[in-house]
């Protein structure tokens, strides 16, 4: 799986997704597969394109430690911002609460070493 990713959850079960493509952690063979995600976890990445934050790891994180520090930025920022973009599309949301959202999920990541754009 790519070190890029974003994290969508349905129904209690995390979904990867990078450069078009959704994974899955299979235990049994322990390593990502490639699936086909439920609808709801489609059209959650399609309506967050515009509310992606760009992080690099500057300290040499790992991915499950970038997995883990995006999902809980994304948590704290919801919590700051009133703003849960796994709801339905940020392009529903007002721009200055998607700003507030933005900016406290970049926030966050920053403060945990990571290099935002």
């Amino acid at each position: 799986m790519p070190l890029y990713y974003d994290t969508y959850w349905w129904d209690g079960v995390p979904y990867y997704y990078a450069d078009g493509t959704y994974y899955q952690w299979d235990p049994s063979v322990n390593e990502y597969e490639t699936v086909a995600p439920p609808a709801q976890v489609a059209a959650q990445a399609q309506g967050e394109g515009s509310s992606d934050v760009i992080a690099y790891p500057k300290n040499g994180q790992t991915a499950d430690q970038q997995a883990k520090d995006k999902l809980e930025c994304r948590q704290w920022a919801t919590s700051q911002s009133g703003v849960d973009p796994t709801a339905g599309t940020m392009s529903s949301v007002p721009e200055d609460k998607r700003s507030d959202y933005m900016r406290a999920e970049a926030a966050c990541l920053e403060g945990r070493g990571y290099s935002v754009m």
